[in-house]
């Protein structure tokens, strides 16, 4: 992809995690974003589909939090695959430019793309690369499209056609996100917990959360409770940032200040207000 898709993420003491003392916006939050359900013969592969339109002006970096997603992403610059993040990226998109994306829902892409998500982790590829004439065949049909609407459409109906190519995930995936995302798990080695509900070794899981996830459950855990935060600010504005970390699963307030800033640059109040307006 050109420069304008790629991630961003270094780190600088005194600085923002994106190098720069500029205000960070979350992504969400600059110019236009707006997301719609996957069509049901989707809704167990893809979490939604979505458009982003970035307003008129001059370019500025936003912070695009992890999620634990991967995303098939169409702009004028051609198609590509937004990998897992570890931490947040700071892409710098054109003025007036418009975005157009599948995510995928967490442990489901590797099948999907047929690689191995550690080998895309914090990384832009074509999706050239991986679909090869597929996808220059699905980037030829979407810049030609006459707008925002048709492009989804298209893209959501080539991906559907791929259905019978796909094979499932292995279950130790769907029982680590369950574990993870309902905080069934008090070890600090979600690992650990999870062999003792399978009869799979320690070895085997963390070898396949890396294949399905991009990284280790330890840190899925970290992206999954920053997502929970994220829809907590959301629903709850106002609410005091102690009671949303202990109901976020954070051990107190100060632990929370601590992973937003590690995953994200911005503080728990930085992104309280932004998701409260």
């Amino acid at each position: 992809m050109e420069c304008d898709l790629r991630k961003h993420a270094v780190g600088d003491e005194g600085k923002n995690m994106h190098g720069s003392l500029e205000p960070l916006t979350l992504a969400k939050r600059r110019g236009t974003y707006r997301e719609r359900p996957a069509p049901a013969s989707l809704a167990a592969h893809v979490e939604c589909l979505w458009s982003h339109v970035m307003p008129e002006g001059q370019a500025s970096r936003m912070a695009v939090v992890p999620d634990g997603c991967v995303d098939i992403i169409w702009s004028h610059s051609g198609l590509a695959v937004a990998g897992p993040d570890r931490v947040a990226a700071f892409p710098v998109i054109g003025s007036g430019e418009t975005l157009i994306g599948l995510r995928f829902r967490p442990g489901i892409a590797a099948c999907w793309l047929r690689t191995r998500l550690s080998q895309i982790t914090g990384t832009i590829v074509p999706l050239d690369d991986l679909w090869g004439r597929d996808a220059r065949d699905l980037d030829a049909r979407m810049t030609e499209a006459a707008d925002t609407s048709a492009r989804s459409a298209i893209l959501a109906e080539v991906v559907k056609r791929r259905i019978p190519m796909v094979a499932a995930p292995p279950g130790e995936i769907a029982a680590c996100l369950d574990l993870l995302r309902h905080g069934r798990s008090a070890s600090d080695n979600p690992i650990r917990s999870l062999a003792q509900t399978t009869d799979t070794s320690e070895r085997t899981l963390r070898r396949r959360c890396h294949e399905h996830f991009g990284y280790g459950a330890k840190t899925l855990d970290r992206v999954l409770r920053l997502q929970r935060f994220l829809a907590a600010c959301h629903a709850q504005a106002g609410a005091s940032l102690t009671a949303l970390a202990l109901e976020c699963g954070y051990a107190d307030q100060a632990h929370l200040t601590r992973e937003t800033r590690a995953l994200t640059s911005l503080s728990p109040r930085e992104i309280q207000r932004q998701l409260a307006g």
